[in-house]
């Protein structure tokens, strides 16, 4: 066991979407005995580096479900790939008879249409400011990493439905929480990330241990040495884990400590 991978939101966060202090304490304590932690989010550097600060973390965290993988050392992105223009501009138009609000991810920058209150746990839970627009002329959709759909979830299932039966277009929709579906370029995902950041670090998968509770973690939790999902999480999600939780944030570190790792490392 040399690497932990966290997603954020329900699993190394509280409930409220904070982060406990004695979480960062904890894993201050494992990576002393050289298990080494980050995060792999569907966040945005932006929304992400407060808790990156937080937890003092060094090794290179995964943002926008695996779009992109930044270094917190070097300040600089270490993988990164955009949605094709065409990709942006069919989805959108897919999308005019859909009551959802839309989110384009360029660079640092998040823009916005069809804004409605179904946004607003979103807005509110990553932190989001975003720039208002009322059509694509104002944007530059070569340059889109992710988009984010955000409505009622009767309408994100027939959307999700939608995107995955044309397969003509080149890219991945995940649900990274009941309220959102994310569109992201062809072959990117938490996994494929990991597979990158393994790579990177010259580390074995089969010494990662990946935590989330998400249907867009499922295949992180898959190909890990081992998954650790938690009692809460979608019943397709706890069958591509090994170890389930009862509580995520503090908790639920705890808990896996006790369970996986004190015995071995701290007696």
């Amino acid at each position: 066991m040399k690497l932990l991978v966290f997603d954020l939101d329900g699993t190394l966060l509280e409930r409220d979407g904070t982060l406990d202090v004695r979480t960062a304490e904890l894993l201050k304590r494992l990576e002393s005995v050289g298990i080494r932690s980050t995060i792999a989010t569907g966040r945005s550097l932006k929304s992400a580096m407060n808790f990156v600060e937080s937890l003092s973390i060094t090794v290179p965290v995964i943002l926008f479900n695996g779009a992109r993988i930044f270094d917190p050392t070097s300040k600089n992105y270490l993988y990164s790939k955009l949605l094709p223009g065409h990709v942006v501009e069919k989805v959108v138009s897919q999308c005019r008879n859909f009551n959802v609000a839309i989110f384009f991810f360029i660079d640092e920058d998040v823009y916005a249409m069809n804004v409605s209150l179904h946004a607003t746990n979103y807005i509110f839970r990553d932190g989001l400011s975003y720039h208002p627009i009322d059509d694509l002329s104002q944007l530059h959709t070569a340059r889109v990493t992710k988009l984010v759909f955000t409505g009622p979830s009767s309408e994100l299932n027939r959307l999700e439905l939608l995107f995955k039966f044309d397969h003509s277009l080149e890219m991945n929709a995940t649900r990274s929480e009941e309220d959102l579906l994310e569109v992201l370029p062809a072959g990117v995902g938490k996994a494929e990330a990991v597979k990158w950041l393994c790579t990177f670090l010259r580390i074995d998968l089969k010494e990662v241990v990946a935590f989330g509770n998400g249907e867009n973690d499922s295949q992180m939790l898959r190909i890990a040495g081992l998954g650790v999902s938690f009692a809460f999480a979608p019943e397709t999600v706890k069958k591509c884990a090994k170890v389930l939780l009862h509580n995520c944030g503090y908790l639920g570190l705890k808990e896996f400590v006790e369970k996986c790792v004190e015995k071995v490392v701290f007696s």
